[in-house]
C-alpha cells in the first residue's frame, strides 16, 4: 500500500444484505472506475460486496471494530492498516468513527467540534504520524471540511444516505486524488438518472 497511489476510492456504511453485494449501486463501481485502490471504511454488510469492488481495484478494510456483520472467518480480509501514503507524499488517515477511541473530536447536527489543540498531536496519537487526510465513515452522510490544514471527509453511504435528495439519488462515495500538491476529495452523489 503505497507511494503509487494517485486515486482512491472510498465507502462506508453500505450494510450489504445480499451474499453477492448486488445492492451496492451499479453507480458506486462506475464512480471508481480507474482508482488504485477502494477503501471501504466499515458496516460493511455481506462479503459479496467487496468481491464486486475487488473486480475494479484492490481493496483495503482497516483495522478496526466497525466491519459490520462480515463474518469473523473472513478476518483475514482486513488489514491492520490505520494510514496509508500517495505519490505525492501525502499520507491519509483511516478511520471509522471520528471520536473514537478520545472523544477529543465530536460530531453532531451541527457539524464536526474539535476539541483537542493541537490538531496535529491528536493525529500523532491516533495515527502514530502526522497525517493530510483523515477518512472516516459511520455517519451516512457526505462530509468534506479542513481544520489546521487537515483535509477532513466521510463518502457518506452509497445504498443507506442519511440525507437523500429524492427519489432518484442512491447516497455517495468519494474519490481522492493524491496526484497534486494538496489533496482533492470528490464527494460522488449516486443517481438513477
Amino acid at each position: 500500500m503505497g507511494s503509487r497511489l494517485r486515486r482512491i476510492g472510498f465507502l462506508a456504511d453500505t450494510h450489504s444484505s445480499k451474499p453477492d453485494g448486488s445492492d451496492l449501486p451499479q453507480q458506486a463501481l462506475d464512480a471508481f472506475a480507474g482508482v488504485d485502490l477502494i477503501v471501504h471504511l466499515g458496516d460493511i454488510g455481506r462479503k459479496g460486496i467487496l468481491e464486486r469492488l475487488a473486480k475494479l481495484a484492490p481493496v483495503l478494510v482497516p483495522a478496526g471494530d466497525y466491519k459490520g456483520y462480515l463474518p469473523a472467518k473472513d478476518a483475514g480480509d482486513v488489514a491492520p492498516v490505520k494510514v496509508i501514503e500517495g505519490v505525492s507524499g501525502a499520507s491519509v488517515g483511516l478511520t471509522f468513527n471520528l471520536s473514537h477511541p478520545d472523544k477529543k473530536i465530536t460530531m453532531d447536527e451541527s457539524g464536526v467540534q474539535f476539541l483537542a489543540h493541537p490538531l496535529a498531536d491528536l493525529m500523532r496519537r491516533r495515527f502514530g504520524r502526522e497525517v493530510d487526510v483523515v477518512a472516516f465513515g459511520g455517519t451516512h452522510r457526505q462530509l468534506e471540511l479542513e481544520h489546521e490544514g487537515v483535509l477532513f471527509f466521510n463518502p457518506g453511504s452509497p445504498t443507506l444516505p442519511a440525507d437523500r435528495r429524492g427519489d432518484d439519488d442512491l447516497g455517495s462515495v468519494a474519490v481522492l486524488d493524491l496526484s497534486a500538491d494538496r489533496p482533492r476529495v470528490e464527494l460522488v452523489r449516486l443517481s438513477k438518472a
